[in-house]
C-alpha cells in the first residue's frame, strides 16, 4: 500500500497562522475533497503537499518511490513548447522508456553496426510492448481533445490563462502520479469537459486530493472529504452529500454537549461564588477543573 502521511503541519504568513496542525492520512487509491472557507489555507497547502512551499514544522512520509502531480492554479509551462510537447516531456515511467527507445533509434541511425545499441534497442522495444508504448501519442491527444484543446502544435506562450490550466491540467492526468493534487480543475472547462473529467477521475486507480466550489464535482469524483476549520482538518468519509449529514450530526452533538457544559458551568460558577477555598487537593482540583471549564465555555460563546 502507498499511503500519504501528514504529521502536524503549521503554516503562517507574519501573524496570520494558516494551518495550526495539520494532520492526516491518504490511503492508496483514496479520492480526497478539501473544503473550507475563502482564506482558510486551502491552496497553501495542496503547495505544501506539493513540495512547491514549505510548512514551519511537521512531517509528510511517503515511499521513495512515490510520484505526486500538482496542478496549481496558474500552472507553470515552457512556453516555448507546443501543447503537445507539454504533455509529452511530462513526468511519468511510460515516457521516460518512449523517450529512451527514441533516443537509441536515433543513435542507431547514426550507428546501425554497433552491438551495444542494437542490445539496448531490443530491451527497450520488448519494455515499450510491455507498457504499450506505442500508444502514448494516441493517449496524449486523447486527453487534450477532452480538454477541447485541438490545435495542438500551438505554443503554450500564445495560449490565455485559461487554456494553459488546461493544458496543465493535461499534463498532470497524463503523469498518471500516485496522488494527484487538483486546485480548482474545472476552471475553465465547458460542461462536457468537466463531466469527462468526473469520468476519469472517479475511476482513477492512484489517490487524489482536489479543491473545488463545484459541489456536484465533489458528490461524484471524491470518497472522502477534509474541511479546513481553524488550522486543522476535519476528515468525513463518503462524498460532499454525506459530508453535509455528518457535519449537521457533529453539530447536533456539539450543540447538545455545549447546553451540557454550559449548566455545569453555571453550578461551578454558583459553588464558587459561594467562596470556594483551596484547602484540600479535591478542592483544589476542583477549582482546575472550574478554570478550564470557564475557558472552553468563553471560547464556544466568544
Amino acid at each position: 500500500m502507498k499511503d500519504f502521511r501528514v504529521d502536524h503541519l503549521k503554516k503562517s504568513y507574519g501573524a496570520k497562522s494558516l494551518l495550526e496542525d495539520v494532520s492526516f492520512i491518504i490511503n492508496e487509491g483514496e479520492h480526497v475533497g478539501l473544503i473550507g472557507q475563502n482564506g482558510t489555507g486551502k491552496s497553501t497547502l495542496l503547495s505544501i503537499l506539493a513540495g512547491v512551499d514549505f510548512a514551519e514544522s511537521g512531517d509528510i512520509t511517503t515511499s521513495n518511490d512515490y510520484r505526486i502531480g500538482y496542478l496549481s492554479q496558474q500552472p507553470e509551462l515552457d512556453d516555448e513548447d507546443s501543447i503537445f510537447e507539454a504533455l509529452y516531456k511530462g513526468d511519468h515511467p511510460k515516457l521516460k522508456v518512449v523517450h529512451d527507445f527514441e533516443e537509441v533509434v536515433e543513435q542507431l541511425r547514426e550507428n546501425p553496426t554497433s552491438e551495444s545499441l542494437t542490445k539496448r534497442y531490443s530491451v527497450l522495444e520488448q519494455k515499450m510492448n510491455e507498457i504499450d508504448g506505442w500508444q502514448v501519442e494516441v493517449q496524449i491527444k486523447t486527453i487534450l481533445q477532452k480538454m477541447g484543446l485541438t490545435d495542438i502544435q500551438k505554443k503554450v506562450g500564445t495560449l490565455s490563462g485559461g487554456q494553459k490550466k488546461r493544458v496543465g491540467l493535461a499534463k498532470v492526468l497524463m503523469e498518471e502520479p500516485d496522488l494527484l493534487l487538483l486546485d480548482e480543475p474545472t476552471n475553465h472547462l465547458d460542461l462536457e469537459a468537466i463531466e469527462w473529467l468526473e469520468g476519469y477521475l472517479a475511476n482513477y486507480k492512484g489517490a487524489m486530493m482536489l479543491v473545488t466550489h463545484d459541489r456536484y464535482f465533489l458528490e461524484r469524483a471524491v470518497t472522502h472529504m477534509f474541511e479546513l476549520v481553524n488550522g486543522r482538518i476535519e476528515a468525513y468519509e463518503g462524498n460532499y452529500e454525506s459530508y453535509l449529514e455528518q457535519r449537521s450530526q457533529r453539530e447536533q452533538i456539539a450543540a447538545r454537549m455545549s447546553q451540557k457544559q454550559k449548566r455545569l458551568y453555571q453550578s461551578e460558577l454558583e459553588w464558587m461564588r459561594q467562596g470556594a477555598k483551596a484547602r484540600t487537593t479535591k478542592q483544589q482540583a476542583r477549582i482546575h477543573r472550574f478554570e478550564a471549564l470557564e475557558k472552553d465555555v468563553k471560547q464556544t460563546t466568544s
